[in-house]
């Protein structure tokens, strides 16, 4: 039976990078990627800052220079208001089409040699015992078994292995998302990132090359793509030429389509087996965090490895409490923009008009927004305090008569209540992960090594 230290399920950019690092940490690492058609997918494809420092530092820095766009920022856009948010000073983040940035992380993966790669293969958990996991690795009708003490699911939201082991969610479908390939020269705004938000559909786009751009329009649960062409009211928060582009788009082939949900893990590891990125929990992706998140766990997985000396079970068991901030600050944030972005009620008007009226008063709530969204702040803490000033400015707004969807005293004395019992629960579980933030920054408890012999217990002490 072939044995590894690490075997990885997936080559996405969540796997491929947990893969380097793993090999970085001088482990046996073997890398299974199931092969589907990449160019189908409507999945990953703009990497914050954060993202292309993590690619970076694990070596896949002629990845990043090779193709796509540079991204220096995000535009939100909601009718004739426009909000430019950068990033930190000398931060770049890249837009590239899926199948462009996965297949050569791949081909860095097998030219290094570092890593062993099997492409179009398979893993199916047979056992997990106490010293690691037994799999079978299957190939055009052939099978293998691979003995290995550390298994990482890398294999999606869907993740086959999660199920396989068990493990309970939350999940709540959404949306379904359609995407379109269109000019870069539609954009309005060169080298950023689009949310455009006056419309009732959020639609969201990035350039992916020095000539092409994406576009991913939100639609309600059970449209179909056609929906788009036959009611173009849907995309009446975009303006031209790019709306147009999009109608062209429509009409040349057929979009790319997947559904926006929303994933919790009840765990994020069992026994010898650890989940990183989307299998580990997803979000809608207004935010474009999913990429950023899959290669923060590769860089966690990395350093509590070498902090627990490569010992398997401590290092899981850090590993959950370590990720667990700032995954849980990127999908409360998601949730609460996407039901602000995607609701015409009067308190999510005025909720927008104070989210503007915010960051036209204030330069650093823009660039703490912009840290927000590319997960480089992960405080829970501070998107509390953001909220809550984003809150109280929408109150604001509605006391000016400046919420244009929301007229007259009585209208709006209405929908600032139901503005503040809206926020509510989003500040309840905002402060609700503040006091876990500071439970987990406590001393973790010592998960006592395989071969580390237990300490007397204070009776036998006493009697020694």
């Amino acid at each position: 039976m072939r044995e590894v230290d690490v075997l990885v399920a997936g080559g996405g950019p969540a796997g491929c990078t947990t893969a380097a690092a793993m090999a970085q940490l001088g482990l046996r690492t073997l890398l299974a990627d199931a092969g589907q058609d990449r160019r189908k997918q409507l999945a990953g494809e703009l990497l914050h800052p954060i993202g292309v420092e993590e690619l970076t530092a694990f070596g896949f820095s002629e990845v990043l220079r090779s193709g796509g766009a540079p991204i220096i920022g995000f535009a939100v856009v909601d009718g004739e208001k426009t909000a430019l948010l950068p990033y930190a000073p000398g931060n770049r983040g890249l837009g590239i089409e899926h199948h462009a940035l996965v297949t050569p992380l791949l081909d860095v993966l097998e030219k290094r040699g570092d890593v062993e790669v099997r492409r179009r293969s398979r893993v199916a958990l047979v056992s997990d015992g106490p010293d690691g996991v037994e799999v079978t690795l299957s190939r055009e009708g052939q099978s293998e078994r691979v003995r290995t003490r550390m298994l990482v699911a890398a294999d999606g939201r869907a993740s086959p292995l999660r199920r396989s082991l068990g493990i309970a969610e939350q999940h709540v479908r959404l949306s379904t998302m359609i995407g379109v390939m269109v000019e870069a020269s539609a954009l309005p705004h060169a080298g950023r990132g689009h949310l455009f938000i006056g419309g009732p559909a959020p639609v969201l786009a990035y350039p992916i090359s020095d000539s092409q751009a994406r576009v991913m329009v939100d639609l309600p649960l059970g449209s179909s793509p056609e929906r788009v062409r036959t009611e173009q009211e849907i995309l009446s928060g975009v303006p031209e030429p790019l709306r147009q582009a999009i109608l062209v788009a429509l009409q040349r082939e057929a979009p790319l389509v997947a559904s926006n949900d929303t994933r919790i893990m009840d765990q994020v590891y069992k026994g010898h087996v650890v989940l990183v990125g989307d299998a580990a929990g997803c979000c809608h992706p207004l935010s474009a965090s999913g990429m950023a998140s899959a290669v923060r766990d590769a860089r966690v997985l990395h350093r509590v490895m070498a902090e627990a000396s490569n010992d398997v079970p401590r290092a899981l068991a850090a590993y959950a409490r370590a990720r667990r901030p700032a995954n849980r600050t990127r999908i409360a944030l998601a949730s609460s923009l996407y039901e602000a972005f995607s609701s015409d009620a009067g308190e999510m008007a005025a909720l927008r008009s104070g989210l503007f009226r915010y960051w036209e008063r204030s330069p650093t709530g823009l660039r703490i927004s912009m840290s927000l969204l590319s997960t480089r702040e992960t405080r829970m803490s501070v998107m509390a305090r953001e909220y809550a000033r984003v809150v109280a400015h929408g109150l604001l707004a509605l006391g000016a008569g400046g919420v244009r969807a929301v007229q007259g005293p009585r209208r709006a004395m209405h929908a600032g209540a139901l503005l503040v019992a809206s926020a509510l629960p989003h500040l309840r579980t905002a402060m609700a992960g503040v006091v876990e933030d500071r439970i987990l920054a406590l001393p973790a408890p010592h998960v006592p090594a395989a071969d580390e012999p237990l300490a007397p217990s204070r009776a036998s002490a006493s009697r020694s």
